[in-house]
C-alpha cells in the first residue's frame, strides 16, 4: 500500500481531517488528495464536519505506530513499556508506513479501536452495557479515557443528554461488559479526550492520599520492577538504610488495605488521619477474621 494512504489513515484516526491538512501532511496538491481518498470506501468526507472522517468507528485500516500507541500501556510491567517506547522512538518513523487490517484482530482489539475512534473524532456512541448481576442496559455515553489496570481495560465516559436520567454524570465502565458499539453523533464543538491518571475506581482528580513506608527489601523490589512509575505512587524520600517513604494516590481505600495486607509487616503506613485510622481498622478486623476462619478448618493429614 503506498506511504501516501498509509499516513491518511494515521492521521485520520487521530481526528477529523480538513483537505488542506492533510494535503499540507502529504506534501501533495489537495486533488491528490481526493483521487486517492476516493479508492478507499471506509473514508467519507463531510462538508458538516468540514473534513474526512471514517465511515465507520472500525476502520478497515490501523497504522502500526497507531495501533502501538493504543496497546503499549497493557504492558504492565513499567520497565518493558519503557523499552517498547524507546525501540519505537528510535525507529526513524519506518512504524508510520506499516499498516494493519483490521479484520484480522481479536474482538477487544476492534473495540478499543472503536472507542478511540470515537474519542479522537469527538463522537458520541450508543452501547449495551451489562453490569455485575444486573441485566443489560442501554447507554448512550461521551467517551472519554480508555485506562489499563494490570491487563484489564476500562472506559472513563460522560453520560449523554440522550439518556433518560444520570446526563453528565461521570463514570468508569469495565470493557467486558461493553457490547454493540454504535456511532450516535458528531459534536463538533466539543472535545470529548481527557488526559487523566486513574484506576477502576475512577480519576484522582478527588483522590485520597496516603504516606507508606517500605522497608529497604520491599523498596529494592518497588525500584527493580519500575513500579515507583505507576501512577498510584510516588517516590519521597530515602534514607541511609534504604527505607523508603512514597504517597499512594487511591480512590478507594480497599486499594490501599490490599497493599498493606500483600505486604504486612514489610510495608507500614505513616499517616496520622481519619482515613488511615480507617484502613488500620479495617485490616485488624480483617486478620481477626481470618484467624477465626482458620480455626475452624479441620486439619488434614497429607500422608
Amino acid at each position: 500500500m503506498e506511504n501516501r494512504i498509509i499516513k491518511i489513515y494515521h492521521e485520520l484516526f487521530l481526528g477529523i481531517c480538513s483537505k488542506e491538512y492533510l494535503s499540507k501532511e502529504c506534501e501533495v496538491s489537495i486533488k491528490t488528495i481526493e483521487n486517492t481518498i476516493k479508492k478507499y470506501d471506509d473514508i467519507v468526507y463531510s462538508k458538516k464536519l468540514g473534513g474526512y472522517h471514517f465511515k465507520s468507528l472500525l476502520p478497515k485500516k490501523i497504522s502500526y505506530h497507531n495501533y502501538f500507541y493504543l496497546f503499549k500501556d497493557n504492558l504492565s510491567n513499567q520497565i518493558l513499556k519503557k523499552d517498547m517506547v524507546n525501540i519505537t522512538s528510535r525507529l526513524n518513523s519506518e512504524e508510520k508506513k506499516i499498516i494493519i487490517d483490521t479484520a484480522i484482530l481479536s474482538n477487544l482489539s476492534k473495540k478499543i479501536i472503536q472507542i478511540n475512534t470515537a474519542i479522537n473524532h469527538n463522537a458520541s456512541i450508543k452501547i449495551s452495557y451489562r453490569g455485575n448481576n444486573k441485566p443489560k442496559e442501554t447507554k448512550y455515553i461521551q467517551p472519554n479515557q480508555i485506562i489499563t489496570v494490570g491487563s484489564i481495560y476500562y472506559l472513563y465516559s460522560t453520560y449523554d443528554t440522550k439518556n433518560a436520567d444520570n446526563i453528565g454524570e461521570k463514570r468508569q465502565l469495565a470493557f467486558n461488559s461493553i457490547e454493540d458499539i454504535e456511532l450516535v453523533e458528531y459534536k463538533k464543538d466539543e472535545i470529548f479526550k481527557t488526559n487523566q491518571r486513574g484506576n477502576s475506581f475512577g480519576s484522582f482528580d478527588d483522590a485520597l492520599i496516603v504516606t507508606l513506608k517500605l522497608n529497604s527489601s520491599v523498596a529494592h523490589f518497588f525500584k527493580r520492577e519500575g513500579l515507583f512509575q505507576n501512577p498510584n505512587y510516588k517516590f519521597l524520600s530515602e534514607d541511609s538504610e534504604g527505607i523508603v517513604d512514597m504517597d499512594m494516590v487511591y480512590n478507594n481505600k480497599l486499594e490501599v488495605i490490599k497493599v498493606l495486607q500483600n505486604w504486612m509487616p514489610q510495608i507500614t503506613l505513616i499517616n496520622n488521619s481519619t482515613q488511615a485510622q480507617e484502613i488500620l481498622d479495617t485490616i485488624d478486623e480483617n486478620y481477626k477474621t481470618f484467624l477465626s476462619e482458620q480455626k475452624k478448618e479441620p486439619y488434614i493429614s497429607s500422608s
